[in-house]
């Protein structure tokens, strides 16, 4: 199964709204699905702060500016993540939904993005790869960072089947159980964008982390601060640590695309993956391993 593709050129076609009352897009935050449904056209990327600045924050937490992209600026401070680490700034193509949903998952997950920045510009990170001059836990970072989600479970059992590859049996034959005890968050761009024109194959590069219990949507944000924290600390922790993220089907999650018959579960196209082995345990997202 594939990631998102490349970031393509700048969108032309019109500002459009209907996604968001569509998955994943519906769990952004309300105020933040609020202000976008009041759009008509293509916001500017300096209006991309106060568009941000819609979804609650926690109090330790300071959000990036967004500005348009100006190449000259980009390559004056060494690149693209060199620039938002000294600046404090994202580079922001005009019309281009890559950059929007950027602004999206900076706006939820704060912290997360810092810690993949910090690893993006780190020199001492670790030896490069002659192919594309990124250390691993840089390219762990790359590939969260366009593709990446988190998966919120109560039942141990059910992360399991998701980390074991039992797709089938996850989201089909335990669909209702997954419905109640699991949460999926989208923290990849990329895979924020492929989604509007989705694909069979679409893989997620997910963290599937263990939550002894998920509060009701209205409640979410002390829990999306909480995860946020954790999240980061886990990927500052991939200087020292590897890191397996674990393959997720997106269109398979129920509610992500038409998928409520068995037969969208017996079609590889959708669902097929070679197991990984020699995995670490999975985490507990509030602290021990889980067993």
């Amino acid at each position: 199964m594939s990631g998102p593709s490349a970031p393509p050129a700048p969108a032309s076609a019109p500002f459009t709204r209907e996604f968001l009352y569509q998955k994943p897009y519906s769990d952004f935050h309300p105020r933040l699905i609020q202000s976008l449904a009041s759009l008509t056209t293509w916001p500017t990327p300096e209006r991309y702060d106060a568009l941000a600045q819609q979804v609650p924050q926690a109090t330790d937490v300071q959000l990036p500016r967004f500005v348009t992209e100006r190449r000259d600026q980009v390559r004056r401070f060494g690149g693209y993540e060199q620039h938002v680490a000294r600046r404090s700034a994202v580079p922001t193509r005009p019309g281009s939904w890559h950059d929007f949903f950027n602004m999206t998952v900076w706006a939820h997950f704060p912290k997360l993005r810092w810690a993949l920045n910090s690893l993006h510009v780190d020199p001492q990170v670790g030896p490069k790869d002659p192919r594309n001059g990124r250390a691993p836990a840089q390219n762990s970072a790359a590939s969260f960072d366009e593709a990446g989600m988190l998966v919120l479970g109560t039942s141990r059992e059910l992360l399991e089947e998701l980390r074991a590859l039992r797709f089938k049996r996850a989201f089909w034959e335990r669909r209702e159980e997954l419905r109640e005890t699991t949460r999926f968050w989208l923290v990849g761009h990329g895979m924020l964008e492929s989604l509007l024109s989705p694909h069979p194959g679409l893989a997620a590069r997910s963290l599937l982390l263990y939550v002894p219990s998920l509060p009701a949507p209205a409640d979410s944000d002390a829990l999306r601060f909480q995860i946020d924290a954790m999240a980061a600390a886990r990927i500052h922790a991939w200087r020292n640590e590897r890191e397996v993220l674990d393959p997720i089907p997106v269109r398979a999650i129920p509610g992500f695309s038409d998928n409520d018959s068995v037969h969208f579960y017996e079609d590889f196209r959708n669902i097929r993956f070679e197991p990984i082995s020699r995995r670490p345990s999975l985490p507990d997202a509030f602290g021990s391993a889980m067993r």
